[in-house]
């Protein structure tokens, strides 16, 4: 099981808080660091700020030096420009698509995506930490196959805010071991604190099945 944890800065200058309070600012401090980075947004902004900047430094510079690069056709684009009225068919659609492009990268920078690591609970506002999908599957497993007539665990798959599990036992007669593993299953979380919790799903099948 992974885990990652991280101390956050000027936690000197904070007060001590009620619990209920730590437990809040807990919460928000887990959020706030685990909120997952928009990467191919930032990065395909950096590259085309790149691209801007190489053609204006290049055209500015062999400008200066009195024999431009050219890299840019300014008189084809400029009497383009004086040709094209603002109700063009070719205006309206570089409008929409500016417009699509600002709207889009707004909303990612607004809107946080699908994080890898899932919070876990802690009462102190100054430490956050967190475990992988992964490492939430392997607990899980690991807590169903503790429970009696479980011989095995098949699958665990983890969703959104729920995890299904789906173990193997020898015996016909399963009697409520489903609740058994859901059970166990919970503690484990609950010991972990994992946030929000988790619901669990159980399906059992058996051996030889």
């Amino acid at each position: 099981m992974t885990t990652t944890a991280g101390r956050l800065p000027k936690a000197s200058e904070r007060e001590e808080a009620p619990p209920r309070s730590a437990d809040r600012a807990a919460r928000r401090a887990a959020r706030r660091v685990f909120r997952p980075r928009r990467v191919w947004p930032a990065l395909v902004a950096a590259i085309v700020l790149t691209v801007v900047g190489t053609v204006v430094a290049i055209e500015t510079i062999t400008a200066l030096a009195g024999s431009p690069a050219g890299v840019v056709p300014y008189e084809r684009l400029a009497d383009w420009l004086a040709d094209t009225g603002w109700r063009s068919a070719a205006t309206i659609t570089a409008g929409g698509v500016t417009l699509f492009l600002g709207l889009a990268a707004l909303l990612a920078g607004l809107f946080p995506g699908h994080t890898r690591l899932i919070r876990l609970r802690t009462d102190d506002p100054d430490l956050v930490m967190g475990v992988t999908e992964r490492g939430l599957r392997t607990a899980a497993g690991t807590a169903a196959r503790d429970v009696d007539l479980v011989s095995d665990v098949q699958r665990v798959k983890t969703r959104r805010n729920r995890v299904v599990v789906t173990v193997v036992t020898p015996v016909r007669d399963t009697g409520n071991l489903k609740e058994k593993v859901r059970d166990a299953v919970r503690a484990r979380f609950d010991e972990l604190g994992v946030d929000p919790p988790r619901n669990v799903g159980v399906r059992v099948r058996r051996k030889g099945a």
